[in-house]
């Protein structure tokens, strides 16, 4: 009996280690290699660490089911609910799997830090009072003291996240001063010169990151505090002292994801040295090594800055600063490049405005800022500022044409005066040698000649007059051009960018102002200057109560036109129509997206012959989940991995089937036809004599034929 008994007990030490060392063990390990997995570049868990946190959830969840009262089971219920948190999708469940563990095993040394990730979890839900209740709670049960630290770095981490930098320093000098070695001492002490760079105090930053690395910390932490140094440095202006930092760090620094931070401020520096050229390389080097990151959306912000503040070349400038938006639209550069592009755009037509640079280019600058005051900062006030603004701006052209006029007709009275001196010049150089002519016959006509004919100082004068005409000439064509140019913007301000401000002011003042008066103010002011614009119509159909017109109207009208502009010469200039198309499929906003990465596939592989830049094209339209038209006609020709072998284009393929299939038709309907005529003939051959048919009744009144004759 004692055996079996000892059998008995082994084979369940044996299930017990088989539930750590062949589930739960293997749970852990793929949570700590989750752990170890940076962030990307939105400070989510990247695919990878997904799938791992998938994987230690699907262990765990056999731990409980299969094990059911081992030992491990609220280590499992900890950790499925640790990797629901950092998934960071379902905190529901993040805090029903740790109630439940805290109801069932209420003595297990882990409730202490299941508590903190339900008050973690409640912040992440937007429950953050009840978050701060539950860590405060926390702070004050002296059974929890081991877990005190974590708590204090978890509520100075949240008032770090809103910007309140006094409660942040509260909570990390209690850690530094009371619990000198937690395992949180180190993190509190870095994330105390953190908060001061957040809160703009960038020489009491770097004292104490100076005194961080004096420390006994980890590599990476020093690291880290290395890079703040180097940042504060060039955010005090000591650009040679943060760029030395910076090129140092960047000799020692270990982890790749860290290196183009680095070089950003490197760049930054080298900037404000006077190092154009070389900063210039930098940051374009980082939007090629980090596309569509935060980091490339800040590089070009600086590129964009260099171009404004250092070279004064605006229009490149501007064309930096759109890309940053394109790049990362959570960067937080964004409000300022959206602001700099406007400056820039204004700058532009202030100093000149006929500027040959498209007007619409320039405006739709201005349009952007408005539409980020609406959509991103609820600022409707300082959005009709802009508005209004844009309104004025027809003026600026008026006036640039009145200036212009008057240098115009100042410039024709010089050439007309020159025109004169030149035909007075050309009659007295006749004159003069008709007298010579004829002095010629005299015995003084050596004497005589010399003051006679014309000299070389006249005909150079008569050069200079040429010469001044050419250059008069073509100043006056200069201006002629520049008036036609501000004419033609001055059109498009009355046809387009006045109506649609003055279209959007209304939108504005009827929904989010709810300014009744102000509304038929500005449609009456539509309705009267621009009576036949479409804004006037939209406005119309806006106030009828179709809303939708507000959102899709300009956005519509400009983005058609650029997918129109952009396939036109689709067949005839191939290569062209790829420069055009590749804008569109590269904003994700486009309503023609789709379509230019079919066009753009299309080409490459039917016009082009090149089937190896196509494949790209062809694949992001497929593994998009709509858009089933275009997925349909690639499926035609190539699968998803192979292109099929066609010997006709698509186009051509359905062309010649309509084809056969008219041709069918037409043939079925001539078979009827003549099928028609046989049975016609064979009736024509039967004999006269017929049966004897049976009597018909009348619809009427039930009478037979017979009856009614």
């Amino acid at each position: 009996m004692k055996f079996k008994i000892s059998i008995l007990l082994i084979l369940l030490l044996l299930t017990s280690g088989c539930v750590y060392y062949n589930t739960f063990y293997n749970a852990e390990k793929y949570f700590d290699e989750a752990q170890e997995i940076a962030l990307n570049d939105a400070n989510k868990p990247t695919n990878n660490a997904i799938q791992k946190y998938k994987k230690v959830i699907k262990k765990c969840g056999i731990v409980l089911e299969y094990y059911e009262g081992s030992k491990y089971t609220d280590d499992a219920l900890l950790l499925m609910a640790k990797s629901f948190f950092y998934i960071g999708r379902n905190f529901t469940q993040v805090i029903s799997t740790l109630e439940d563990m805290i109801k069932f095993y209420p003595d297990s040394e882990l409730v202490p830090e299941a508590t903190l990730y339900i008050a973690r979890a409640k912040y992440e839900f937007r429950q953050e009072d009840v978050a701060y209740d539950l860590l405060h709670e926390f702070l004050l049960n002296n059974e929890f003291k081991d877990h005190h630290p974590e708590a204090l770095q978890t509520l100075a981490n949240y008032k770090l996240r809103e910007n309140d930098f006094v409660l942040t320093n509260y909570y990390l000098n209690r850690i530094i001063e009371e619990y000198p070695d937690s395992d949180e001492y180190e993190e509190a002490y870095f994330l105390q010169g953190k908060s001061q760079n957040d809160a703009g105090v960038y020489d009491k930053s770097n004292e104490i990151f100076l005194n961080l690395l004096k420390s006994k910390v980890t590599r990476k932490t020093k690291f880290d505090a290395k890079y703040y140094i180097a940042q504060n440095y060039l955010l005090l202006g000591e650009y040679q002292k943060a760029v030395d930092y910076a090129t140092k760090l960047l000799k020692d620094e270990y982890r790749e994801n860290k290196i183009s931070r680095i070089r950003l401020v490197q760049a930054r520096c080298l900037a404000e040295l006077g190092n154009i050229d070389d900063a210039v390389a930098i940051l374009e080097a980082i939007t090629v090594d980090n596309k569509r990151t935060s980091l490339s959306a800040s590089a070009f912000y600086f590129l964009g800055e260099i171009h404004f503040h250092k070279l004064k070349e605006y229009t490149t400038a501007i064309e930096f600063y759109n890309k940053v938006k394109n790049e990362n639209r959570d960067s937080e550069y964004l409000e300022n490049s959206i602001s700099q592009s406007v400056i820039a755009s204004q700058i532009i037509q202030y100093y000149n405005p006929t500027s040959k640079i498209s007007a619409k280019e320039l405006i739709n600058q201005q349009f952007k800022l408005a539409e980020f005051y609406i959509e991103y900062l609820q600022m409707p006030d300082s959005a009709l500022i802009v508005y209004n603004d844009i309104i004025q701006q027809e003026n600026r052209f008026k006036a640039a044409i009145d200036t212009l006029q008057i240098q115009l007709d100042s410039l024709v009275v010089i050439i007309d005066s020159l025109e004169i001196a030149d035909s007075l010049m050309q009659i007295t150089m006749i004159d003069s040698l008709e007298i010579a002519d004829s002095l010629m016959q005299t015995t003084m006509i050596d004497s005589l000649l010399q003051t006679t004919i014309p000299d070389s100082s006249k005909i150079d004068e008569k050069e200079e007059i040429k010469t001044r005409k050419a250059e008069l000439q073509a100043e006056y064509n200069s201006l002629r051009a520049l008036i036609e140019n501000a004419e033609e913007n001055i059109l498009l301000y009355q046809e387009e960018f006045i109506p649609f401000a003055k279209f959007t002011k209304l939108w504005l003042h009827k929904k989010v102002l709810i300014d009744s008066t102000e509304v038929d103010k500005i449609f009456n002011e539509l309705q009267s200057d621009y009576p036949d614009n479409k804004y006037t119509y939209a406005a119309e159909q806006f106030l009828a109560g179709k809303d939708s017109i507000v959102i899709a109207t300009r956005k519509h009208i400009n983005e058609t036109a650029q997918y129109s502009n952009a396939i036109t010469h689709i067949e005839t200039q191939p290569e062209k129509t790829v420069e055009s198309l590749l804008p569109i499929a590269n904003d994700t906003q486009h309503e023609y997206r789709y379509k230019a990465l079919y066009g753009l596939g299309y080409i490459n592989y039917f016009l082009l012959a090149d089937s190896l830049s196509a494949k790209p094209y062809f694949d992001s339209v497929l593994a998009d989940t709509e858009h089933t038209i275009f997925k349909t006609e690639i499926l035609k020709f190539y699968n998803g991995e192979n292109f099929i072998k066609i010997s006709r284009l698509p186009f051509i393929e359905r062309m010649l089937q309509a084809e056969l299939d008219k041709e069918k038709k037409e043939q079925k309907d001539q078979e009827n036809q003549e099928e028609k005529k046989e049975g016609e003939k064979i009736l024509e051959k039967l004999p006269d004599e017929k049966e004897e048919e049976p009597e018909m009744k009348s619809p009427v009144k039930g009478i037979s034929n017979d009856q009614k004759g």
